[in-house]
């Protein structure tokens, strides 16, 4: 294709995508004097009462249920399917599915899709939670694969292309490699280089791309999951791509999937009156960041550039970037994130993270012991990062320290004994125990910091003395650790006899 073809051919793909043809049927829906005598139960915002005053009519009025004017999300054959059909051409799939339960229900329905009970998948031990769940859902055998782990910043990082050949040559009979890209915090193992290896040994790869929904959106030096051959991704277009909490979307290659089998099992985990508002704000968000997502992000990367320079300016304070990750753990960043080491102020990143939000005003999206994060987004400004860089430059002067805080238990190197499955963890017989005392027993319980939602152990999984170090770390700092057991400091076991 010539430079002329080409040109032509991406004016016809935007023209197309100038379309919203969900989001401007349910308008079109609201707009007429319909009488409802079917649910939801409040009648299109008939009745004034403190939701109608607070989201306004129109709000009311677009939360409607499924009917012929605006098509069924479980079979779609009209404005959905083609809202759907815009987004895979959008995001260079051959199908796209919306979900209105988040990533997560999209990361369990990839796992239950492709793995059988019994078939082994590789996946990250810093996977989200979602992902232990969707092993208890399918039976599948999990071999984890050990991050990067990052002592100097305290997070984990993505997984190696030598850890993840190692665990593919261990194990041949591997079915299926689950990767995260982006981690939580950003950085990206090579994608392309991994697809290819999984690929030859006829593995599938599916993503999850939680974090990762405007990737494709950006410079040419970021490359999107789809683009680098993975099978099947999800992507939490509410959390980087504009719509409503809680909506995203489920993005496939035909090659190694099903198309139908997605289909069907997403029909069994979503619900049946599946959220207007969040599948119309799926179809308004795709049409918004495929028209003007790179040429905002291309504005604004110049103000991430200098709020990073103005943070570290005489000040104890580093963000990570995109020449550390590269030249210690060979992978790439996102600069979207902005994670900023604080520790170095003699502060942990939870204490600087609720003076930002108690005297500031300033919420952050997370805090680990030697960093806060924040998320920039196209609807990000100067004005908005500039009170973020004052913010930290105030507390450095007004509340840091000349010491800098370092702990041993901030990030894990390592990865837990798996004794039994998840599915098998989960059937057993379970007792509530101290979880002082709970070291050598094999754990029936997710304990989870969140955000970002990645477990200290996981069902299935021996406790150590290391799991209990850790606990006590972020009890101790964050003062709240999830976990399923109702007792305070205790945790859900497999009984012994078990």
């Amino acid at each position: 294709m010539n430079d002329v073809q080409e040109l032509v051919a991406k004016s016809n793909t935007l023209v197309a995508q100038d379309r919203m043809p969900l989001f401007e049927a349910l308008v079109q829906y609201v707009q007429q004097d319909v009488t409802p005598f079917d649910v939801p139960g409040h009648k299109m915002g008939a009745q004034m009462n403190s939701l109608k005053m607070v989201l306004g009519e129109m709000t009311m009025r677009m939360d409607v249920n499924s009917m012929k004017e605006l098509d069924l999300l479980s079979h779609p054959q009209t404005v959905i399917k083609q809202a759907q059909e815009l987004a895979a051409e959008a995001f260079g799939a051959d199908y796209s599915y919306f979900l209105v339960n988040g990533t997560t229900v999209g990361i369990l329905a990839m796992i239950i899709a492709t793995c059988k009970p019994g078939d082994t998948i590789l996946v990250p031990r810093n996977g989200h939670k979602s992902v232990m769940n969707g092993l208890i859902l399918s039976g599948a055998k999990p071999v984890f694969i050990r991050p990067e782990v990052d002592h100097h910043f305290g997070i984990s990082h993505g997984i190696s292309i030598a850890n993840v050949k190692k665990a593919m040559y261990e194990h041949p009979e591997a079915k299926v490699l689950f990767i995260t890209y982006p981690t939580y915090f950003g950085s990206m193992s090579d994608l392309q280089e991994i697809c290819c290896i999984a690929h030859e040994q006829d593995i599938t790869v599916i993503v999850d791309s939680a974090h990762g929904a405007h990737l494709g959106f950006m410079s040419d030096e970021l490359i999107d999951p789809m683009s680098a051959g993975a099978d099947a991704v999800t992507v939490s277009m509410h959390k980087t791509g504009g719509s409503l909490t809680q909506s995203s979307m489920l993005l496939l290659k035909k090659d190694r999937i099903a198309p139908d089998k997605i289909q069907k099992v997403l029909n069994m985990l979503q619900t049946t009156s599946a959220n207007y508002l969040l599948m119309s704000s799926l179809d308004a968000a795709r049409r918004e960041i495929t028209l003007y997502g790179k040429q905002r992000y291309s504005d604004l990367k110049p103000v991430v550039d200098e709020a990073v320079k103005a943070i570290e300016s005489g000040s104890c304070y580093e963000v990570l970037k995109a020449r550390y990750l590269k030249e210690h753990f060979n992978q790439s960043y996102d600069w979207t994130k902005l994670v900023i080491r604080v520790n170095g102020i003699g502060l942990t990143g939870f204490e600087v993270y609720t003076v930002l939000k108690e005297k500031y005003g300033i919420q952050m999206e997370l805090a680990e012991g030697y960093v806060i994060m924040a998320v920039i987004t196209s609807s990000d400004t100067k004005e908005s990062i500039g009170k973020l860089v004052f913010a930290l430059k105030d507390i450095e002067k007004n509340l840091g320290k000349s010491t800098t805080v370092i702990s041993t238990y901030v990030t894990a190197d390592q990865v837990n004994e798996l004794v039994l499955s998840p599915r098998e963890a989960y059937y057993a017989e379970h007792e509530s125990i101290a979880i002082e005392a709970a070291i050598g027993r094999i754990s029936a319980d997710s304990l989870m910091i969140y955000p970002p939602g990645i477990p200290l152990v996981i069902p299935g999984e021996l406790i150590s003395h290391d799991v209990l170090q850790q606990y006590r770390y972020y009890c101790q700092t964050l003062g709240n650790v999830l976990t399923e057991a109702k007792e305070a400091n205790h945790i859900t076991v497999i009984k012994e006899e078990a």
